[in-house]
């Protein structure tokens, strides 16, 4: 154990004595997840939008007013020529085109059911199906407040119409960050412990003080606990340091325990830094090992679920993610900081990505074992 003390000792030393680590290993972290917490969003906000009243009622006016008292649509111009909206897409000036007819507001006053056109420019699919939804929830909304109006009273007596009552759990507001910061949580601690041990260990192996100290009376178990654990310690203080911010920039709570957070952080970091002891055994430079973990790394976060949901993947890729362990810690770490879920909603993600994590450390350390023999 003072074996193990002393290598902690001298790791610690090591790492803090350059500024230039220190950045790395703290600063760029929160730097990261404060840029990617505010870029990083899958809303669909202040899209374009040409408004073309030809009716100019009080009612067409009103429906404007919807549209321009939102964030999700940025008015453009307001128009009568529906012969400008072609000019007006096609030169991306405008994203989407509501266009009032003629007469609706009389036809809605009459109970005439008129129709409302809403052209969206569909070159970005994602964008253009969610302003659509966008612009058909706002028209909805204001249909339903329109016959509340006292003097449609009677309308609604007539008519059958189903009062929908919605919830959102969990996220009542729609917040991006809520459900996009764990994420970044787990990209950031992945990129930490695996890159850095896999590098210090290169390193070890560049200037030759890996063979120096293969010749003390350390032994191998020693030697590794004592290279790794430092790395596992700051690691977690990166974690408490990033959720903290989090709290306070973006308000997103661990709505669970901490413990159990910090548990299955623990087991999914058998996986990263039994990856980075691995690609430490097949690399000769620090750039080799970078360039590795990078590659590694790109692959797990795209099959995480964290920019493309799993379920819009192609089958065969919806199957190859359940070797990826960043598919299983980026739900664990939703689950527990949105939801507040207990271990028994956890085991069907954490029993395969701890069994994954074990057999990869084991694999990495016997490598490891095989190399400096």
């Amino acid at each position: 154990m003072r074996q193990i003390f002393y290598m902690l000792k001298k790791e610690f030393a090591q790492i803090f004595r350059t500024r230039e680590m220190l950045v790395v290993i703290f600063g760029v972290p929160m730097i990261q997840m404060i840029i990617l917490g505010f870029t990083i969003t899958n809303e669909v906000k202040n899209v374009s939008l040409l408004i073309v009243d030809q009716d100019n009622s009080q009612v067409s006016r009103d429906i404007a007013r919807a549209f321009s008292n939102t964030d999700r649509f940025d008015v453009f111009d307001y128009d009568t020529d529906v012969q400008n909206v072609k000019e007006a897409i096609h030169n991306w000036k405008v994203q989407a085109a509501l266009i009032i007819p003629s007469n609706f507001g009389r036809d809605l006053l009459r109970n005439l059911k008129p129709e409302i056109q809403i052209l969206v420019d569909g070159v970005d699919g994602n964008t253009a199906g969610v302003a659509m939804s966008y612009a058909q929830g706002i028209l909805t909304d204001f249909a339903q407040s329109h016959l509340q109006n006292p003097s449609k009273i009677k309308l609604l007596k007539n008519s059958h119409i189903v009062q929908i009552e919605d919830r959102m759990w969990f996220n009542p507001n729609l917040d991006n960050a809520q459900y996009m910061i764990p994420g970044i949580v787990v990209i950031l601690i992945t990129v930490i412990s695996m890159m850095l041990s896999a590098i210090n260990l290169v390193r070890e192996k560049e200037i030759g003080t890996l063979e120096q100290l293969m010749v003390t009376p350390l032994k191998r178990y020693q030697l590794l606990v004592g290279k790794l654990l430092p790395f596992l310690i700051l690691t977690f203080i990166e974690m408490g340091i990033v959720m903290t911010a989090a709290n306070f920039i973006f308000s997103v709570k661990v709505s669970g325990s901490f413990l159990l957070l910090a548990g299955m952080a623990s087991l999914f970091l058998f996986t990263t830094l039994g990856l980075g002891i691995l690609i430490s055994t097949i690399s000769s430079t620090q750039q080799q090992a970078m360039f590795i973990s990078w590659f590694f790394m790109v692959f797990m976060m795209l099959m995480s679920g964290f920019f493309i949901p799993i379920e819009n993947m192609p089958i065969v890729l919806q199957k190859i993610t359940y070797l990826n362990p960043l598919r299983y810690f980026m739900f664990i770490i939703r689950d527990i900081i949105q939801k507040g879920s207990p271990l028994q909603y956890l085991l069907v993600d954490a029993v395969p990505m701890t069994v994954y994590g074990l057999t990869i450390f084991i694999i990495a350390i016997l490598n490891f074992h095989k190399r400096i023999a």
